[in-house]
């Protein structure tokens, strides 16, 4: 029981500093943010020309929002 308790320690001694480092490089950088994940803001993705499937399912179902599917 005494090993687990340790183990439990080292690892939130571990997750500990990991969320630090994480939170002082945001902090530290000149414009620190957290990274884009969501496809449809993301640079790169557009680059690419990668959309998000709600966008994709706007775009077929147009104004009218329809319910159907976009399939036919």
């Amino acid at each position: 029981m005494k090993e687990f308790y340790l183990l439990l320690a080292a690892a939130t001694i571990l997750m500990g500093m990991i969320f630090a480092g994480l939170s002082i490089s945001i902090l530290i950088r000149k414009n620190g943010r957290f990274p884009v994940t969501s496809i449809g803001r993301n640079k790169e993705m557009q680059k690419r020309g990668i959309t998000c499937a709600k966008h994709d399912e706007m775009l077929c179902r147009g104004k009218s929002g329809d319910r159907r599917s976009c399939c036919g």
